[in-house]
């Protein structure tokens, strides 16, 4: 694939991925009224007195991930980031349906890794480090 080509992919599969997370993370910084959706959802899921933590924590990955340089560190705490909200879901009484945005970020976060990312992957292009 040409240059140009795989720039684009791992570019725009990583503004999508930038995009969700921002519009999550800003959203955790939105008062919720009790009894609301958001309400319930924060205390289904334990999270009510931290939500601001986990919205710089994520505004702080997202500016990792979207930086050239930094871009690898920032793809690999994405991971570790979306990992737990999955594993938190999961484990919180959330079917496999309500989990799909995550799984779809994994998969964008996975061909933005493959493209942007070269290092990550030599080893399974060439098969040597």
């Amino acid at each position: 694939m040409k240059i140009r080509a795989s720039s684009i992919i791992g570019w725009t599969t990583a503004i999508l991925v930038a995009a969700f997370n921002l519009f999550a993370a800003v959203m955790k910084f939105v008062p919720v009224e009790p009894g609301s959706d958001g309400a319930v959802m924060m205390e289904r899921l334990g999270v009510t007195g931290m939500m601001q933590q986990l919205g710089v924590l994520e505004l702080i990955v997202i500016a990792l991930f979207l930086i050239p340089r930094t871009s690898t560190v920032g793809f690999v705490l994405m991971i570790g980031y979306l990992g737990g909200a999955l594993a938190t879901n999961l484990t919180h009484g959330f079917t496999h349906l309500e989990a799909l945005p995550i799984y779809i970020l994994f998969v964008l976060l996975m061909i933005s890794a493959w493209f942007r990312n070269p290092e990550l992957t030599t080893r399974l292009r060439t098969g040597r480090a």
